[in-house]
Parts: C-alpha cells; structure tokens; sequence
C-alpha cells in the first residue's frame, strides 16, 4: 500500500483557442472585469466550490476598458462556471502557464500542475472585492 495514499487532483487543464481577438472579447462585455495576474485559489475536496483571486483588473463598461481594480476575487461552482464561459479568444491570447507547487493533504504532497488557455469570458461570475 501507499503511506500516504496519493490523492486524485487535477494535474494539467487546458482550452483551444477560439476566434476572438481580446479586443472583441472586451468588445462584447456590457459590465465586467478582466482579470490578470492570478496570485491565491482555494477549492473544496470534491473539486466543486472554489475560490481565485488575482492582482489586478481593469473594469470594463459598455465594451471599453476603464480604471484598475486591485485583488479582484471571484468564486462559483465549477459546473456552473464551465458551463458560463461564452466566448473563446484566438491563438494571439493563448498562454502556457503552471506551478511547481500545488499541495494538498497531511502530510502535505506537492504536484507540478499547469494550464494553456486563451483569454475567455464567462458570465454571471460572482466577483467580489477588489479596490479601485
């Protein structure tokens, strides 16, 4: 057997780009904030509540970027979240990025994880925090 039991997580998450330049992407936002930076995250152990907050955004209104917010934060439940993303940008906002230090666990274990995505838009996301 295993001391400790290795636990199930989610090593590697990625997303094909779309057709969307990032400025059609802002383009389409009435209200919203577009974030970057990402810099803490939470999720529960069935992978279903989670938590992110970044470092900065920039709101947008009626299609335009406006002023910066700092630690924009948001949170949902994933199958909510995934089934919310409405609009896929294209090759030129695709990005590769990882952490060599994703733990979890007593005693802890650490996995190298990663991601590659375009920029995307999801709707109706709970955001949260932030100061302008």
């Amino acid at each position: 057997g295993w001391n400790p039991p290795p636990i199930d997580r989610m090593a590697n998450l990625n997303i094909e780009p779309g057709d969307q330049s990032i400025e059609q992407l802002i383009g389409g936002i009435e209200h919203g904030v577009l974030m970057s930076t990402n810099r803490s995250w939470s999720i529960d152990d069935a992978r279903n509540k989670f938590q992110f907050g970044c470092e900065w955004g920039q709101l947008i209104e009626n299609g335009e970027l406006k002023g910066v917010v700092k630690n924009p934060n948001y949170r949902g439940i994933s199958a909510q979240f995934w089934k919310s993303l409405s609009a896929v940008g294209d090759a030129s906002t695709f990005k590769v990025l990882g952490t060599p230090n994703c733990g979890k666990g007593e005693p802890n274990q650490v996995i190298r994880v990663g991601h590659a995505s375009p920029a995307c838009v999801f709707s109706n996301v709970d955001v949260f925090g932030g100061d302008a």
